[in-house]
């Protein structure tokens, strides 16, 4: 055998090529239909309350990071760790002294009762 041969064979193989008849075709189209997923419509629901002020905080991630925050601000404002006073110490010299003016932001019963 020889590579002409090879060659004549392939060229015969390239030259016939079968043809599906329309009535098969016609039988494979219609059980490929058949098997196509169907598309399905599931009604959306409307955004509720809590759905809409997710979406106003900046979702899921926004959320998180503002819980974590009020979470740090809590911690810190009750545990009032000693290491701050240590930071502020080395800010500050012992001797300055800082005059800091109280503001009552709640205000007591007894100052709705006084007059003018």
């Amino acid at each position: 055998m020889r590579d002409s041969d090879l060659d004549d064979l392939f060229a015969t193989a390239r030259a016939g090529r079968p043809v599906a008849s329309a009535a098969l075709m016609t039988r494979v189209l219609a059980d490929a239909a058949v098997e196509q997923p169907r598309a399905t419509v599931r009604p959306v629901p409307a955004p509720g309350f809590w759905r809409s002020l997710l979406a106003a905080l900046g979702g899921g991630g926004a959320l998180a990071a503002l819980s974590t925050a009020m979470l740090a601000g809590v911690w810190l404002g009750f545990a009032q760790p000693g290491a701050m006073d240590r930071v502020t110490e080395a800010l500050l010299p012992p001797d300055t002294i800082i005059e800091v003016e109280t503001v009552d932001v709640i205000a007591g019963f007894d100052e709705f009762l006084t007059e003018g």
